[in-house]
């Protein structure tokens, strides 16, 4: 509501400034020579959410000046401003006006934007705005003294120079600790600004109570300068572009009663006074709603979602209220009065509910921001949006910025203990917060409201309808699931081969090394080339590592071009490059345009793919540089409105490449970020350049278990972080160790880094570490290789039956309430429970075992009771790990690539003391003829109470496969069966041809 205004005429001129009030602006005119205090604005009026009730407590005040409006406004390029400018000029005096709050901003978890428009005309002295608490100045932007460059705080410096007219923006970040203030110069308008483009960053205790605008006095110099309206928000929009120049259906809040319905084109449609909502049974446990125009409906367009609607039988009726329409999986009721949505499972349980406040869409400046609210229960934990290093797990009560950059891939994907799972199909920027007023998501860009609603009882069946409906996760080559040798990095042939050679020699287990970048030195960035001074004979070198070293070769590619070579111009001539959008020395080129994919592609084809190389290490794919990608415009559109589709698109064009030229092969493609529906692009993730700290460590347990939840199972991070290290530091030495053992229950494993002295000729092997942590490294290296029957089958389970391997306990305890909120423990298949160390020191750690299991513990055979917290040994040489019982887990002899050895002789762990089973699953390990049935899987399943082990008759074949092998049967107990090592005389060793056995156990 917008209240009364009473202006005191003073004296003889006039000082505008803006506040946003409600949904309108007022302008209040002060006017004065010398600006007294009065009650000229009532103190009843509040500031636009702010949420805590903030008001003005007075009108403007301030010192003497001289000031004067002027018309034309300030003009700032691609800004909207006001008409008029208000220009201070002062000889001697400082010159000040100020207005203050009732109540200080601040001291709480929200944010604040702030925005001005300056121009300094003249001067020497310090020109713009503070904020001020108490008489103290918390936050100063503007030109300080001598310099006309915007100054943030004290000491963060930007380029901008005030002598041009500036849009200046502030973000305030209040945070119960420390508060963080962003500084952005001339931001666009189309969304909001991010906080890794700010010009400036300052922290501290930022809270205030007073505005004040300000010029310094000088005896010897006039100082001068214009300065625009000031606004202050919760929104961007609010601050950046006021004018509100577009226009949308309904903005939030509106009530969206439905005017009429009707079931057409297998879904109904209902209309509202503020558009269209389409809710549509997309699969039978997958349901898809849009809301907005009818041509915007059925224009949208989706970059995840492959496969077109199953033809879902439903019915829809009309109770009172209440319209419903109903499946035999699930239902929707929508309220007549407001069309707000409530989900309900088969049993007729509520799932998921809109918020009353009904509508799904808010305006934006000249665009429109699609956004929807949900309102959640009590027991909801929720899962996923991708990886972050914010050591959050579950979700409730949290906010997160959905934006690829470095270090952080966004997932607009989210999962429910309370049977439900939800796809944000927008793929600009978009907020996810949970509160106390409920779940939302608002994004940026969009002109429809579009998402995906999964119906199912476990965090599994979601992950599998997300999958049906975005594609499954092909099976990737058996060999990338060994070690992976790589640091930054292998700069010559020499170092490549000798480095092989040695950990063939250490006996260190190897599957890959990888070639990261400059390689190509002075072919340039894009050449995808190798300098013959640094590799002199790339091809030779690959096929000694293939034939004499059995070791794969990953080399990496980048999607960007060195401006002057001939891979850049064939781009440039026909405008297939994002011009501007940068990525090492290069200019990106435009994933999104599918004839600059083909030229991508096609010269990847004809300068690498020759080679022989096995892997391929996708760098940079956020795009690296995300401020300056964000100001182009790709082939789909501004890349605003696509910013988190770029690793998608990037990664689809090398998928199909590969398939293109080897149909048989199965590609290992690694890339540093992800959006929904990589995952069938068969890409494992990786977390980007971390640092090398056990608090990163820490970070990133949470971050991989979030990111494996969203339905892409094959990540890793770099082991021991990539940024720094010190192999000759004992501390970081210790740390390694740690990240090692972790990364051992990694979907990918995987050892990369610059190492100290940060030169990139550090060295990241074992031996670099000294014996006692390559001893330690290499144990758990040959029991990652003595898993691989165990965690090749699970891969199996990846592809054809949509399981994820790496699991946060709420997959398989999410009736156990006390793992919820667990974030340093995880699950490893059906049978491990791991729990990493992530603290410097520690030789024992607490650790939960979920409830209703008993467990037993992997290096001891020590037998636990499941729902309680015990104090688990945790020496240097070991982390805690359980295994559940029932479980039984195949073990393979220690190798030292995949595939050396014959797994003709098998070890069949069996944890007694419950009912269980495992599938073994085996095929060629490289080829699609898994798809044809051309695999094998042998069903193992232990009876608890009649003490029988059967092995089931073996399924399918195919060429090379074991007809005839032994099975080494072990009872864990006591002291037999555990760790690493093998068992020289089992319980039972067992001659298997195929046929279905059981062993009855002897008492």
């Amino acid at each position: 509501m917008i209240k009364k205004v009473k202006i005191f005429v003073l004296l003889s001129f006039v000082l505008e400034f803006t506040v946003i009030i409600g949904n309108a602006q007022v302008n209040i005119k002060t006017i004065a020579k010398e600006i007294l205090v009065g009650q000229g604005y009532e103190t009843g009026a509040s500031l636009v959410g702010l949420g805590n009730g903030a008001k003005w407590k007075d009108v403007w005040n301030g010192s003497k000046s001289g000031a004067t409006i002027q018309e034309p406004g300030l003009e700032v390029s691609g800004v909207q401003v006001a008409s008029k400018k208000i220009q201070l000029l002062t000889n001697h005096e400082d010159v000040a006006v100020f207005r203050s709050l009732e109540q200080p901003l601040g001291g709480d978890e929200s944010t604040v934007w702030l925005s001005f428009l300056i121009k300094k005309e003249r001067g020497n002295r310090y020109f713009g705005l503070s904020c001020f608490q108490d008489g103290k100045e918390k936050l100063f932007a503007g030109t300080p003294n001598g310099d006309d460059n915007i100054r943030l705080g004290t000491n963060a410096m930007t380029s901008a120079n005030a002598k041009s007219a500036l849009q200046v923006v502030i973000r305030i970040d209040f945070r119960k600790g420390q508060d963080i203030a962003y500084l952005f110069i001339n931001p666009g308008t189309a969304s909001d600004p991010d906080i890794e483009g700010a010009n400036a960053v300052f922290k501290g205790d930022l809270s205030f109570n007073r505005i004040r605008l300000a010029i310094g006095g000088s005896e010897t110099e006039n100082n001068a300068g214009c300065i625009g309206p000031v606004f202050i928000a919760t929104r961007f929009a609010d601050v950046a572009n006021p004018s509100r120049v577009g226009t949308v259906p309904a903005v939030a809040g509106d009530k969206l009663q439905v005017l009429s319905w009707e079931k057409r084109d297998r879904a109904l449609l209902i209309t509202t006074p503020g558009g269209m909502l389409k809710i549509q049974p997309f699969l039978d446990q997958v349901l898809h709603i849009q809301f907005g125009t009818l041509k915007s409906i059925a224009e949208a367009k989706s970059f995840a979602v492959l496969r077109n609607p199953d033809k879902i039988e439903f019915d829809v009726h009309e109770k009172g209220n209440i319209i419903e329409l109903a499946t035999k999986q699930f239902s929707v009721q929508i309220a007549k009065t407001s069309s707000q949505i409530s989900i309900y499972d088969a049993s007729g349980k509520k799932i998921l509910q809109e918020s009353p406040e009904g509508a799904r869409s808010a305006v934006s400046g000249d665009n429109i921001r699609v956004a929807d609210r949900f309102q959640l229960t009590s027991s909801d934990a929720l899962y996923g949006l991708g990886q972050y290093r914010d050591n959050l797990l579950n979700l409730r009560g949290k906010q997160r910025e959905l934006v690829q950059v470095n270090t952080q891939a966004a997932v607009p994907v989210v999962l429910s203990t309370n049977g439900w799972g939800l796809f944000w199909d927008n793929p600009s920027r978009t907020i996810f917060r949970d509160s106390e007023k409920g779940m939302s998501f608002l994004s940026d860009v969009g002109s429809t409201v579009s998402f995906y609603v999964f119906v199912g009882a476990k965090l599994d069946n979601i992950v599998q309808d997300y999958r049906r409906l975005t594609g499954e996760a092909p099976m990737i080559p058996s060999w990338a699931l060994g070690l992976h040798q790589s640091r930054n990095k292998y700069a010559t042939q020499e170092q490549v081969l000798s480095v092989t050679d040695r950990m063939r020699k250490e006996k260190i287990p190897m599957s890959s090394i990888f070639i990261d970048y400059f390689y190509w030195s002075k072919y340039g960035t894009g050449s995808h080339r190798f300098d013959e001074g640094l590799f002199p004979d790339v091809k030779g070198m690959i096929q000694k590592l293939h034939n004499d070293y059995h070791t794969k070769v990953v080399v990496t590619v980048w999607p960007s071009f060195k401006p002057g070579i001939k891979n850049y111009e064939a781009f440039h001539k026909d405008n297939f490059l994002l011009d501007g959008a940068k990525a090492l020395d290069g200019i990106v080129y435009d994933a999104f345009n599918p004839k600059a994919s083909e030229i991508y592609w096609n010269q990847v084809a004809e300068n690498l793919v020759p080679l022989g190389i096995d892997g391929w290490f996708l760098d940079g794919p956020e795009p690296d540089n995300v401020t300056s990608f964000l100001s182009t415009t790709t082939f789909a559109g501004p890349a605003l409105a696509v910013r988190n589709l770029f690793p998608l698109v990037h990664s689809t064009t090398f998928y199909n490449g590969l398939l293109a030229v080897n149909p048989n092969c199965r590609p290992y493609i690694i890339t540093r970020c992800a959006w929904a529906g990589q995952q069938r692009n068969g890409t494992a993730v990786w977390s980007g350049d971390i640092g090398s700290t056990f608090a990163e460590l820490k970070t990133q347990v949470t971050a991989g278990l979030n990111f494996v939840a969203s339905g892409i199972p094959y990540w890793t991070t770099d082991i021991g972080g990539y940024s720094g290290g010190n192999p000759a530091d004992s501390v970081y030495r210790e740390t390694f160790v740690r990240w090692w053992q972790y990364g051992t229950f990694c979907p990918i494993f995987r050892t990369h880094g610059r190492r100290y002295p940060g030169d990139t000729k550090g060295s990241n092997e074992l031996w670099a570490f000294g014996p006692k942590v390559q001893d330690i490294c290499n144990d758990f290296a040959n029991l990652r290789y003595r898993l691989m029957p165990y965690i090749y089958s699970l891969t199996a389970e990846v592809t054809q039956k949509d399981y994820t391997p790496m699991r946060l306990l709420a997959f398989d305890f999410a009736e156990d309430t006390s793992v919820l909120n667990i974030t340093d423990e995880f699950m490893y298949g059906p049978a491990f429970l791991v729990s990493p160390v992530t603290s410097l020191g520690v030789v024992n750690r607490e650790v939960y075992l979920p409830d209703k299991n008993k467990w037993v513990d992997f290096w001891t055979g020590e037998e636990q009771k499941g729902g309680q917290k015990i104090v688990a040994l945790a020496p240097l040489n070991r982390i805690p790990l359980y295994v559940r019982v029932g479980s039984i887990i195949p073990m393979g002899p220690v190798m030292q690539y995949t595939g050396e050895k014959s797994t003709t002789s098998l070890d069949l762990r069996i944890y007694k003391g419950a009912n269980g089973s495992f599938e073994l699953y085996e095929d060629d390990g490289e080829t699609f003829n898994y798809k044809n049935g051309q695999y094998t899987r042998i069903l193992f399943t232990w009876d608890e109470a009649s003490q029988t082990l059967t092995i089931g008759k073996r399924k399918g074949n195919f060429p090379g496969m074991l007809k005839k092998r032994t099975f080494n049967i072990v009872f864990v107990k006591g002291n037999s069966g555990v760790g690493i090592n093998t068992v020289e005389k089992p319980d039972y060793r067992i001659k298997y041809k195929g046929e279905l056995t059981v062993i009855k156990i002897r008492n």
